[in-house]
């Protein structure tokens, strides 16, 4: 059976529909670093790692973060020190993006966008260097060429990744949407034919009496048996995955040559690139109904990580259904939006009763403020009105008091500005 990610879920569709014809296909390993976790989000590292039985064959290679071995015998990242490679099994490219990177980037992969001398580049905030950047464009044509060459005689080239949290995987869309962006899609088809999350592969053929999680991590010491490995760098990760799958392959069968059995084992999961497309345009639809229901829950984003959290959560539930503001709104006219928040599919059930009671309480609000204009231009009229009247309740005093002449202006609107 095959694992295909679709809407943050591990559907389960028959091998005809994978979507790649028979043939013969070579596995590459990649990994992305990026600058956040959402569809307007850019790459800033690519790492690949492609295992070829021809390692005779020197492919050479420009590598972002090429410098001494360490001790695994790996390139250790020294940023700023590009060097060209002979190594054809790894391909590392730094990529300089137009967004800064998130808080959570910056930590996760100890870099930082800088300002020196008015321009922008990228900094290692472990080692404090500067890292050798290309343009995006730059970086994927290299990588494609360096693709090409992978490719040699093959049908074709199935990209693996892992992404164990799988509601979180935007590593295809980042990539598909970057190579819209300079009309790349197309090259890229004819040398890629699929894609793959390892976590399908693993978690169907590995042994389940020693995998307690997916992540990359646990993985290197329940499968492995090793938790010094390095998983720093994307390219470090590929590493580790490769090493991975060969281990989880040979496991569940071990009469097959590791390069062929591998392709085999993984075309097996792959997804072709036109479906890949549909799902980005899937996920660009989502997130267009997401940020339309901002409104409801802005006020609720400033209230800590645990509210926010919880309220991005609710807000991509919403739109998962089918909805956004404008269909909230109608529901909300018709006076059927309680029965329709009640169909939403939300697992815990305070998390849908905050659901049901914010939207509902949104919408109630809005209401009242039609009936009871609250602008700030009426309230002005308001406040004036009202000075006007204690002007004229003061005018009719000093009548009384028998300053006449006082109780004139006032009635007539020429006193003196009334302070409320």
């Amino acid at each position: 059976m095959n694992g295909v990610v679709e809407n943050g879920e591990n559907k389960m569709e028959d091998k005809s529909k994978s979507g790649l014809p028979a043939g013969k296909y070579k596995v590459v390993i990649y990994d992305f670093e990026t600058t956040g976790k959402s569809l307007v989000d850019e790459i800033c590292h690519i790492g690949c790692y492609a295992n070829s039985p021809k390692q005779e064959e020197q492919v050479p290679v420009e590598n972002g973060d090429g410098g001494e071995k360490d001790t695994n015998g790996e390139s250790e990242t020294k940023p700023g020190k590009e060097q060209q490679t002979t190594d054809p099994l790894v391909y590392s490219q730094y990529i300089m993006p137009h967004r800064n990177l998130s808080y959570s980037a910056r930590n996760a992969h100890n870099l930082v966008v800088v300002s020196m001398d008015h321009q922008r580049m990228l900094r290692d905030t472990n080692s404090g260097r500067l890292v050798k950047t290309k343009s995006e464009i730059s970086a994927l044509q290299d990588w494609m060429k360096w693709l090409e060459k992978v490719k040699d005689d093959c049908d074709g080239i199935i990209l693996v990744h892992h992404a164990h949290d799988k509601a979180r995987d935007l590593q295809v869309p980042l990539l598909l949407i970057s190579l819209a962006r300079y009309n790349l899609v197309q090259r890229f088809s004819t040398i890629v034919k699929g894609f793959c999350n390892s976590v399908n592969v693993i978690s169907d053929l590995g042994d389940k009496s020693l995998i307690t999680s997916l992540s990359l991590r646990s993985l290197c010491k329940t499968v492995l048996k090793d938790t010094s490995l390095s998983t720093r760098t994307a390219s470090h990760r590929c590493r580790r995955i490769h090493d991975i799958l060969v281990q989880v392959v040979n496991d569940s069968d071990k009469e097959t040559d590791n390069n062929n059995l591998i392709a085999d084992k993984v075309s097996a999961y792959a997804t072709s690139v036109p479906s890949e497309e549909a799902k980005v345009r899937h996920l660009e639809a989502l997130q267009k109904a997401q940020y339309s229901m901002r409104p409801i829950f802005v006020e609720f984003f400033r209230d800590g990580y645990k509210m926010r959290t919880r309220m991005v959560g609710i807000r991509r539930c919403l739109a998962e259904h089918g909805l956004d503001y404008a269909k909230l709104t109608d529901l909300a006219k018709q006076d059927k939006l309680i029965a329709e928040l009640e169909k939403v599919s939300i697992e815990d059930p305070d998390n849908k009763t905050l659901m049901v009671n914010t939207v509902k309480d949104h919408f109630k609000e809005k209401s009242s403020a039609k009936k009871n204009p609250s602008s700030p231009t009426v309230n002005g009229a308001s406040e004036h009105e009202a000075g006007e009247g204690k002007g004229q309740d003061d005018g009719g005093k000093g009548q009384e008091d028998g300053d006449k002449g006082r109780g004139n202006q006032d009635a007539n609107g020429d006193a003196p500005q009334v302070k409320n």
